[in-house]
């Protein structure tokens, strides 16, 4: 296991003690079943609850699912901070494209801070930026969904876990509703959209990810 990963799972704890006294417990029983098609092995992965205990000032209520790339942690991997999220949040969620650049710049805030923090280190966060647009062609839209917004993006903030560098994200964003709740699936890494590795492999699970029932 990479010295990287070994650190996140041992900041992960820390980071996730606020959610549980800050948010009800959500059954996860009563959620749909999230369907990552990784292949095998497959991509590890958490689930956290939302508002998550790094960023309690988020504004969306609801739950996260996230997979891994093999060498998301690894900084001299060719799919480093690479990774597919999908967050399922409560009914009447506001989802609009401000919005989203709003709670998505809060989370990822406050996911530096708390790791930097752990890592006895300090973050401008106020520093971080990111700008959504409409994606006009979408080439990865999940094939269970339906009418489906579909964005691309770039986060510019500082990578906490690996490099303790700023970094570029590059993010494809797709919303639609499962049932009354908005669903927002992300495929996000620092490699160029037009590159092959990572992106065909987020792709090909973005395409595939679902929801059961």
């Amino acid at each position: 296991m990479p010295k990287s990963f070994s650190c996140f799972l041992t900041l992960l704890p820390a980071l996730l003690f606020v959610t549980a006294s800050s948010t009800p417990a959500q059954d996860p029983a009563a959620e749909p079943k999230f369907v990552f098609e990784t292949g095998v092995p497959p991509w590890k992965g958490e689930r956290l609850e939302l508002p998550p205990g790094f960023a309690p000032d988020l504004g969306w209520i609801g739950v996260e699912h996230i997979r891994f790339a093999p060498g998301m942690f690894d900084a001299d991997a060719p799919d480093f901070f690479s990774y597919v999220l999908a967050f399922l949040l409560s009914a009447d969620t506001d989802v609009s494209k401000e919005n989203l650049e709003k709670e998505l710049l809060t989370y990822y805030r406050g996911l530096s801070k708390a790791v930097m923090k752990g890592k006895g280190q300090s973050v401008n966060a106020e520093k971080f930026t990111i700008s959504l647009e409409k994606a006009e062609t979408p080439g990865s839209v999940p094939a269970s969904a339906e009418q489906v917004m579909t964005y691309t993006g770039v986060l510019e903030w500082t990578e906490p876990f690996a490099t303790q560098e700023a970094q570029t994200l590059n993010l494809e964003i797709f919303v639609w509703n499962h049932g009354d709740r908005p669903v927002v699936l992300s495929s996000v890494s620092p490699v160029a959209f037009d590159q092959e590795m990572p992106w065909k492999k987020l792709r090909e699970i973005c395409s595939r990810f679902r929801l059961e029932p």
